[in-house]
């Protein structure tokens, strides 16, 4: 807000732009402001953002389409850099639990260099470099791992270790088995 100097309602506005695109799916939250209030502000708010920057000025604020906004890049990636959604994503997609002689071992444990859970967010969002890009193509490395049996690490080492460039390799060589995991080294847990 202080960067743009956005007000309450406009940080609302693109906040419900993201959530209602097409990526998100989640128009009714949209609708439910638009529909209470939020039609008699909707040409003003967006006439703003245009002034400030936020969105391009060739958008036609008579209409409202979530995917045909186009955002200033600068602001979308200060927008991701300060969100933490992509490292949220990330979390929730991880593996929970990996399963070794006998005992369920936790994979997502990020107490050991974070404090809390946004700290580990935006560090990974800084491991990737604030790129929806290539998020995208982390996250399609990950569901391929979890498909194939590949993620035996937790979340900190394959963020650390960039392990999704391992997954790329793993994938793009087409070899076969596991790799061995990083708990595989002991005998007993």
């Amino acid at each position: 807000m202080s960067n743009y100097s956005l007000t309450a309602d406009e940080l609302l506005l693109v906040y419900l732009t993201f959530l209602a695109r097409d990526e998100e799916n989640h128009p009714e939250y949209f609708a439910k402001w638009f529909s209470n209030g939020g039609k008699d502000k909707l040409k003003t708010l967006f006439d703003s953002l245009k002034e400030k920057g936020i969105i391009h000025k060739n958008y036609n604020p008579e209409t409202y389409v979530p995917n045909d906004i186009e955002f200033n890049k600068n602001f979308l990636k200060s927008w991701i850099k300060n969100s933490g959604e992509l490292g949220k994503e990330l979390f929730d997609a991880y593996e929970p639990f990996l399963y070794i002689n006998g005992k369920y071992v936790p994979l997502k444990n990020i107490a050991k260099k974070f404090y809390s859970l946004e700290e580990f967010f935006f560090f990974y969002s800084v491991q990737i470099g604030h790129s929806v890009d290539k998020h995208k193509e982390v996250m399609e490395l990950l569901e391929w791992g979890k498909n194939n049996k590949q993620i035996k690490y937790g979340i900190l080492e394959f963020c650390v270790s960039h392990k999704w460039d391992e997954l790329k390799y793993i994938k793009e060589h087409n070899l076969d088995g596991e790799v061995a995991s990083t708990f595989d080294v002991y005998d007993n847990i």
